[in-house]
């Protein structure tokens, strides 16, 4: 009886874990040169991306990732990240997305996840996490631990009638926000 028991679990979780492995949540839109996933598959123009997904960009190429709620990656070369959490309901916008990036340089267009709750995006780096409000911006993180992030706008005085948008950096002790495009701060482990 225990034994049916413990294998039928096993069997319910291994379903479980295989459908959230695989469930669709981007794009790729622009694959330049060598860009592989954690299966080694090569990524190209239109390869899907999957929850859970670790992206490797590597030397000399670069790619642009298509999410669902409409937040653009664009991740440069020597560039490795995962996706620990994406949840999307098309219908209220309401969702959470967290990425890892260990390292090399990923530049941001948020999409609506942010903008309708900026708590539900996080961004992980060697040495801290950052949210964002409805914003583009860069990081670049290197093997030293150490990560330097970029808020390149809206700012408050745009002429398009956008909301400006900020990021809160925190290193798990010390909270920074960066408000005005341009500015930049930079985070050590």
């Amino acid at each position: 009886m225990n034994k049916k028991f413990l294998l039928t679990i096993f069997i319910f979780f291994s379903f479980i874990t295989k459908s959230i492995s695989s469930e669709f949540i981007g794009v790729i839109g622009v694959a330049v040169g060598d860009i592989n996933n954690q299966k080694n598959e090569k990524l190209i123009n239109g390869s899907k991306v999957f929850f859970g997904d670790t992206i490797f960009v590597r030397s000399k190429s670069n790619a642009q990732i298509l999410f669902l709620d409409e937040t653009v990656m664009t991740v440069g070369e020597n560039t490795e990240l995962t996706i620990d959490d994406f949840v999307y309901d098309p219908k209220t916008d309401d969702g959470n997305f967290v990425t890892n990036i260990k390292s090399g340089t990923v530049k941001f267009i948020t999409g609506k996840i942010s903008k309708k709750n900026p708590d539900n995006l996080e961004v992980k780096m060697p040495a801290g996490t950052l949210g964002a409000r409805g914003t583009e911006f860069l990081i670049s993180s290197n093997s030293d631990k150490e990560s330097t992030v970029l808020l390149l706008g809206p700012g408050p005085n745009n002429t398009l009638g956008m909301i400006p948008g900020n990021v809160q950096l925190s290193d798990g002790i010390n909270m920074t926000d960066i408000t005005k495009p341009g500015f930049q701060a930079m985070i050590k482990n």
